[in-house]
C-alpha cells in the first residue's frame, strides 16, 4: 500500500530505552506529568498518558497528542539527528492542545471501535484532515501537513503474557522494513498505528478464493524472506546471543504458558474454574511434554550429525528438531505466529494483502506459522463464533500443497533479488523492477514441488504443537480476564479436542 511520508531511520534504538523512559516518568517532579515523553523507536512515547476503553474522550484524546507530536518529529527530524532520547517540547504540546480545545477539535473527530480483535481493545480516529491546518507542516513547501485522515489506537491487552517494550520496538522496525504499517508512537497503555485505506479483514468465505489464499502465501514468504532484525537488544532477544544460530523460544513458550495454566486454582467465576478442570490439564501437561521431547531429543544425541551439517554450512536453526521431522530439519525465521483471518487484510480494489498485528511475532519455524494459518481457517475467534471453530474449512491436502508450491516459488524468486542487491552490475536489465531489483521468473518444477513436500511434512508435525500452543493461551486468557466478552474457555477446549483428533489421524498414518 502507500506509505504516507514518514521519518524512517536506519536502525531502531533498544527496548530498555522504554523502561528508562518509564523510571523518569516516575521521578517525584514528573509522575503527575500526563505529557512528559521521550523519543523511543524515532516515534514519541508518552508514559504517563493513559487510555480507557469505555472513555472515547480519551482514546480521541491520545490519538490527537500522539499525531501532533509525531508530526513534529517528521518536521524536524533527519537521517543526521535521529531524535534519540529527545522529547516534544512540553510548552509547545500545550499551546497546541489549548488551541485545539478552543477551535473544539476533538468534537469534529469520530471515535469508532473496530471488532475482529480479541487481545487488544482497537479503535479507528477519524477526521484529522478536517482539521489539518492547526497541525505544524512538514514539508517545505505549504501543502498540507496530514496525508492521511484516520489513525488505529490499539489498547494492549493479555497483560503479562507480552513484552510490550520488545513488541513495539519489532513493531517499529517491521514498519521499518516495509512489513507492518506506520508506527506513529505508545503512550501507557496502548500504541497509535497507520490506518489502512480502503482494506478490510479476510473473512471466512474469502480463502476459498485460490488467488487471496496463494497471496497469503506469498506475503508469507516475504516476510519470511526479507525481515532482518537490526542488531543489539531487539535481535539477541529474538534470536539469542550466540554466533551463527538461531534460537527458537516456542518450547520455552509452550513449557512457561503450561506451568502458567496449570498453577491457576481458581477462574473468574466458580462455572469457569469447573470448566477450566474439565480441561484435564494434567494430561494436556503430558502432551506437551511429550511432543517437546519427540521434537528436541535429537539435540544432543546427534552431535556427529550436527558437527557434519556445521561444516557444510547447513544448520541455520539452532534447535535440533529430531525424528518427528526426518532427517531434514525445518527453517527459522522471524514468523507472524498469529496469521489468523482478522490479521490479513485486503485492499478492496487491487487485492493487495497486508499482514498486521505481530504481537506474538519471533524466531521460529517457517513451517508453524504456515500450520497456525491452516488451523486457522477453521475460525473460532470472532465474538460471533465465541470460541467454537468449524474444523470442515481446514484446507485439504490439495489446497495446502498449491499454498507450499507458491510459498516455495515465491522464496526463490525474493532470495534471487536479494543476491542481485549485492553485486554491482545490476544497473542496466530490461526485466529489472523500478527499484533495479532483477525480477525472477520461478517455474513450477520437481525440485520446487519436492521442497515445497517436504515443507508440507514438516507443517502437518506443527499442526499439532499449534493447538496446544493456542489452546494454553486461551486457558491463560480466561484465567486473567475471564470469558464474559470472549468464552476463551470453550476455545480452549475446542482446540485440544482437535488436538487429539489430529494426533490419532498421525499415529494411523
Amino acid at each position: 500500500p502507500h506509505r504516507p511520508a514518514i521519518y524512517l531511520p536506519t536502525t531502531t534504538m533498544p527496548p530498555s530505552d522504554y523502561i528508562q523512559t518509564r523510571a523518569l516518568s516516575q521521578e517525584p517532579s514528573n509522575v503527575t506529568d500526563s505529557y512528559l515523553s521521550k523519543v523511543v523507536d524515532y516515534q514519541p512515547y508518552f508514559p504517563n498518558l493513559s487510555v480507557s476503553a469505555s472513555d472515547i474522550s480519551s482514546v480521541t484524546h491520545a490519538a490527537l497528542v500522539l499525531v501532533y507530536s509525531s508530526l513534529v518529529l517528521r518536521r524536524d527530524n533527519t537521517d543526521d539527528n535521529n531524535g534519540g532520547g529527545q522529547e516534544v517540547e512540553n510548552d509547545k504540546l500545550m499551546e497546541f492542545l489549548d488551541k485545539a480545545a478552543s477551535a473544539g477539535m476533538s468534537q469534529q473527530l469520530s471515535c469508532t471501535k473496530v471488532t475482529g480483535g480479541i487481545t487488544n481493545a482497537l479503535f479507528r480516529v477519524s477526521g484529522f484532515q478536517s482539521i489539518s491546518n492547526i497541525f505544524p507542516n512538514t514539508t517545505t513547501t505549504k501543502s498540507a501537513a496530514l496525508d492521511f485522515d484516520s489513525v488505529l489506537v490499539r489498547i494492549f491487552g493479555a497483560e503479562g503474557m507480552i513484552n510490550r517494550d520488545i513488541e513495539t520496538s519489532t513493531y517499529a522496525a517491521l514498519c521499518h522494513a516495509d512489513i507492518a504499517y506506520q508506527y506513529l508512537g505508545r503512550f501507557s497503555n496502548g500504541r497509535i498505528e497507520g490506518w489502512l485505506d480502503g482494506y478490510h479483514p479476510l473473512q471466512n468465505d474469502d480463502l476459498s478464493d485460490e488467488t487471496t489464499a496463494l497471496e497469503i502465501a506469498k506475503e508469507m514468504a516475504r516476510l519470511h524472506c526479507l525481515f532482518e532484525l537490526p542488531e543489539g537488544e531487539l535481535r539477541d532477544h529474538h534470536c539469542g546471543t550466540e554466533l551463527d544460530v538461531i534460537s527458537v523460544g516456542l518450547w520455552d513458550q509452550l513449557s512457561s504458558w503450561m506451568e502458567q495454566a496449570g498453577g491457576y486454582s481458581e477462574f473468574k467465576t466458580g462455572n469457569d474454574t469447573e470448566r477450566a478442570r474439565g480441561l484435564e490439564l494434567d494430561k494436556i501437561e503430558v502432551e506437551v511434554q511429550t511432543i517437546i521431547q519427540s521434537f528436541t531429543t535429537t539435540a544432543t544425541a546427534t552431535a556427529t550429525d550436527a558437527s557434519q551439517e556445521e561444516e557444510n554450512g547447513t544448520d541455520n536453526s539452532g534447535d535440533s528438531t529430531a525424528s518427528i521431522c526426518g532427517s531434514s530439519k525445518p527453517n527459522v525465521v522471524f514468523c507472524h505466529n498469529d496469521l489468523l483471518l482478522a490479521n490479513i487484510m485486503r485492499n478492496k480494489t487491487t487485492g493487495h494483502i497486508q499482514l498486521i498485528d505481530f504481537e506474538y511475532g519471533g524466531s521460529n519455524y517457517a513451517a508453524f506459522d504456515m500450520a497456525n494459518h491452516f488451523n486457522e481457517y477453521a475460525g473460532g475467534t470472532t465474538t460471533e463464533e465465541n470460541g467454537v471453530p468449524d474444523y470442515t474449512r481446514f484446507p485439504d491436502s490439495e489446497r495446502q500443497t498449491k499454498f507450499c508450491v507458491e510459498y516455495v516459488k515465491m522464496t526463490k524468486r525474493l532470495e534471487s533479488m536479494k543476491s542481485d542487491i549485492t553485486t554491482d552490475d545490476r544497473a542496466a536489465d530490461s526485466s529489472s523492477s523500478e527499484n533495479g531489483q532483477k525480477e525472477m521468473v520461478i517455474e513450477e518444477d520437481e525440485g520446487i514441488m519436492n521442497e515445497a513436500i517436504q515443507l508440507l511434512s514438516h507443517v502437518q508435525k506443527f499442526i499439532l504443537v499449534n493447538h496446544l500452543y493456542w489452546g494454553l493461551w486461551a486457558v491463560n486468557q480466561a484465567a486473567e480476564e475471564g470469558c464474559d466478552e470472549f468464552d476463551y474457555l470453550t476455545y480452549a477446549s475446542n482446540r485440544f479436542n482437535e488436538y487429539y483428533v489430529k494426533k490419532s489421524e498421525w499415529e494411523e498414518k
